[in-house]
């Protein structure tokens, strides 16, 4: 690697003489024999500065601004590439971490006025294995390709991608808080790809007013290359990742020079990618099952609008919490937390943005302190629940044995669903408690051949995937493995016990009771009639997800009704005892005073009641501090930050509010 820091050096440089000589100036009356001693410590400063800024540009590259454009033609033939910086260092993601790649790779980086040029040299010493694919297919992933990902702000909250094959197909979106795909992203960039006797080279020229960036010519900006061989599986990246960090953490960062203001902000960039991904699931609606399951990618908080659903009214007396504003104070109170290391809050509303959010809604006795929206969100969103549902099902649950229609959560399934024991009569061994804190002991692998999480969540007729599909590995309360085959089951058996659709169960004794102040859904499966998809897919507005958090908050009561049993609520979210070694799945996570009950996740708080959440994919929170009375809502198209800084958050607020 080799820096260009020139720049840097000679303005310290020429800073450290001025003030030398404005010393000499304004201090004549010093005697002559002291005047070399004071231009000799001068110097010896300058050099110290330098140095130091040595070390400084050794961290922080300046890239070089050119005075015209750089040429694309595929082939690095613009001579100004030899002067740019050059990065090597790659290691192996895929298939270890932490190797030496099969294959050597460069990155160039360059920029002039208004664009970032980035040139990537894939040697390879087999180039007729070379999976170059074509230019015009639609899935540009499936053969070799590059990889810039860039973090315009250097804040490790977002970045972008930019791909290129060696066919020069290419495609542009949004990373998610893990480096995967999350949206798509339009932008006017070009790129230039060939092939030689060397390998292949692929040159890219991205806008800089097409990103958003800190106003200020001088901008940070970090970036990572990724670098795929398809017939190895090999995957090599510059910086070299942690599976320990978040993947933000691990760029790299450069300093580009006289920076053009951006021509978007960060809520016009997310709203634009939303709204492509919006288009983008409506299209899936035209197409079959087997269709939408080739062409689905990740899951995201608006696959409400590709399932079917079961409707839910709004209440003809909705519930209005009590408002008490406190935007400045929660705000003061989240300006120095860190949602990463040396990284603090700051604006909270700039955070909220970038973390990817839509919603946060904190609520403390009973009234609301903060609602905000974000991301083109506004208060009648629909908000997807994710795994926010499972925790609705246990409340089911818990109203399904206050009503008798199941006795005990110490009842074997077979009980309800006894065709499992003529599959294998260990399911009899397992209770429904069992299914609730995830400790059934069924297979859940999402790697071939059985794809469970593809499983779960695609299958047209969930029934039967969860009927037949289901498989015992060991015996039952033996460890917790998050398993979506669980409140499936779950599912099947509140079906059973109470004669009717779960969906319609769920409106008459959490929907109707809670008084919802809007319409909402339950996704279903393709079948006649439909199954809810009990692990996802409670599709409301955050205020009304704020609601079920109050009735958890009040321990089953809600407005003067009983909905819930107190000892439910209790037995549901409060920590209970277990065997050495039983949380083996994200040890370090329940290490750090985390349990899982009945689908709830726990956060201990030592001699005192804990607090405890429902949690979903890509972020969607309900958190309940029972010590603070306070309810917290977040949701979101991304996580932002992983969960554990979230929760470090909400507890936070909950202490100082």
């Amino acid at each position: 690697m080799m820096p260009n820091n020139l720049g840097s050096a000679c303005a310290i440089l020429h800073t450290v003489i001025a003030a030398a000589r404005e010393l000499l100036r304004t201090h004549r009356f010093l005697p002559s024999y002291m005047r070399p001693t004071l231009i000799w410590v001068v110097f010896v400063l300058g050099l110290t500065f330098l140095a130091s800024a040595e070390k400084s540009c050794a961290r922080q590259e300046t890239i070089e601004r050119l005075d015209k454009p750089m040429l694309l033609d595929g082939r690095m033939t613009d001579p100004r590439w030899k002067a740019a910086p050059v990065y090597r260092d790659f290691k192996t993601v895929l298939p270890q971490y932490g190797k030496t790649p099969s294959q050597q790779t460069e990155v160039y980086l360059a920029q002039d006025a208004r664009t970032l040029y980035v040139a990537v040299r894939s040697f390879d010493d087999e180039p007729k294995r070379i999976r170059a694919g074509n230019a015009d297919r639609g899935d540009p992933w499936k053969g070799d390709w590059v990889t810039l990902c860039l973090d315009s702000e250097n804040d490790h909250l977002s970045s972008f991608y930019f791909l290129v094959t060696p066919a020069n197909a290419r495609a542009a979106g949004i990373l998610d808080s893990n480096g995967a795909p999350l949206l798509p992203y339009t932008l006017n960039w070009q790129s230039a790809a060939s092939t030689d006797e060397r390998g292949w080279i692929a040159e890219m020229a991205i806008p800089l007013t097409g990103l958003p960036h800190p106003v200020n010519s001088r901008v940070k900006m970090s970036f990572k290359v990724a670098r795929f061989i398809s017939r190895n599986a090999e995957e090599a990246d510059f910086p070299e990742n942690d599976p320990q960090r978040m993947n933000l953490e691990r760029f790299h960062t450069v300093l580009l020079c006289g920076v053009p203001p951006s021509a978007l902000d960060d809520q016009q960039v997310f709203r634009k990618a939303l709204d492509e991904k919006k288009q983008d699931r409506l299209r899936l609606r035209l197409l079959d099952n087997q269709q939408q399951l080739e062409q689905w990618g990740k899951a995201s908080v608006l696959d409400y609008l590709v399932f079917p659903s079961t409707d839910f009214a709004a209440s003809d007396h909705p519930l209005q919490f009590q408002r008490s504003p406190e935007d400045a104070k929660v705000a003061e109170l989240l300006v120095k937390m860190e949602y990463a290391p040396g990284r603090q809050v700051g604006n909270l509303q700039r955070f909220l943005i970038r973390s990817a959010t839509t919603s946060l809604i904190v609520i403390k006795d009973d009234q609301i302190r903060y609602e905000q929206y974000f991301n083109g969100y506004s208060r009648d969103s629909i908000c997807s629940s994710f795994s926010v549902a499972k925790s609705f099902d246990s409340a089911l649950v818990g109203i399904a044995i206050a009503d008798g229609k199941i006795i005990s959560v110490h009842d074997p399934i077979t009980k309800y669903l006894p065709e499992l024991l003529q599959r294998d009569p260990r399911f009899a061994a397992i209770t429904i408690k069992d299914l609730l804190q995830m400790s059934a002991g069924i297979r859940y692998e999402e790697s071939p051949p059985y794809h469970d999480d593809d499983v779960t969540y695609h299958a047209a007729d969930l029934r039967t995937a969860a009927l037949e599909q289901t498989a015992i590995v060991d015996p039952p309360g033996k460890y917790f493995l998050y398993n979506d085959y669980h409140p499936l089951l779950i599912g099947l058996i509140l079906e059973r016990a109470t004669g009717q659709p779960v969906s319609q169960y769920f409106q008459k004794k959490i929907w109707d009771s809670l008084r919802m102040e809007y319409a909402g859904s339950w996704s279903t499966d393709l079948e006649h009639p439909p199954f809810e998809k009990m692990l996802v897919g409670i599709n409301a507005r955050a205020i009304d997800f704020a609601k079920f958090g109050s009735l958890m908050l009040h321990r089953g009561q809600w407005q003067g009704q009983r909905v819930l049993s107190e000892q439910w609520v209790q037995e549901a979210t409060q920590e209970e005892e277990k065997p050495a070694g039983y949380y083996r799945q994200d040890a370090d996570f329940f290490s750090n005073g985390h349990y899982y009950k009945y689908f709830w996740w726990g956060d201990q708080r030592p001699d005192a009641k804990s607090d405890f959440h429902a949690a979903g994919n890509r972020g969607q929170y309900i958190y309940v501090s029972p010590e603070r009375n306070v309810v917290i809502v977040r949701t979101g198209f991304d996580y932002g930050v992983p969960t554990g800084r979230w929760l470090s958050l909400f507890r936070r607020l909950a202490d100082n509010l």
